[in-house]
């Protein structure tokens, strides 16, 4: 017959928790007694322990006092000697380097700007002042002027014909040119 499909009583979980019961109330005490003892064993092997690191640091600091100044005797010359080398060879060096960036970072003035363009921009200028005058003085023209074509017409008018356009605007032409000589002032007075 197997354990497994063996059947177990209805009464006999009870007995197995009575069982459980007495078996904890027993291990208390058990307990109990062992850390009380295992405490009183251990603060006198944790003085001891203490008291033997404590002496143990205290041989190490004293032995290690005099070697240590051994060894900064030894190091301090070398040290000074290594850092005047590094300030006559590497040093130049790296303060090169050092400069050699700085230039490389420093901002580049703006670009001038090109005379050109200002030459450019006055003559510019310059002709639309022209043109301006010009239209100004076109506009005074009178209408008789101009042909039918909207263009200049000079020779519409012979100069046999009448008043010239330039006595008609006020304006005279050069007496010597056209052979001619007006009149003065003082002749028309008297």
């Amino acid at each position: 017959m197997s354990l497994m499909t063996r059947k177990h009583p209805a009464g006999n979980g009870a007995g197995v928790r009575d069982r459980a019961v007495a078996a904890v109330q027993q291990a208390v005490p058990a307990a109990k007694n062992a850390s009380t003892a295992a405490r009183e064993q251990a603060l006198p092997l944790a003085r001891n322990a203490s008291a033997a690191i404590q002496q143990s640091a205290e041989d190490v600091a004293t032995w290690a006092r005099p070697h240590v100044e051994d060894a900064r005797a030894w190091a301090a010359p070398r040290l000074e000697r290594s850092g005047q080398a590094v300030s006559e060879s590497i040093a130049p060096a790296i303060a090169d380097a050092m400069i050699t960036a700085a230039h490389k970072l420093e901002v580049k003035p703006a670009r001038r700007r090109r005379r050109w363009a200002s030459v450019l921009t006055t003559v510019t200028l310059l002709a639309a002042a022209a043109s301006a005058a010009a239209a100004v003085l076109l506009r005074r023209k009178p209408v008789e002027f101009y042909g039918q074509d909207g263009s200049p017409d000079e020779m519409r008018a012979p100069a046999d014909a009448g008043p010239s356009l330039a006595e008609a605007n006020g304006s005279q032409p050069d007496a010597e040119a056209s052979g001619q000589a007006k009149p003065s002032r003082q002749s028309k007075q008297s």
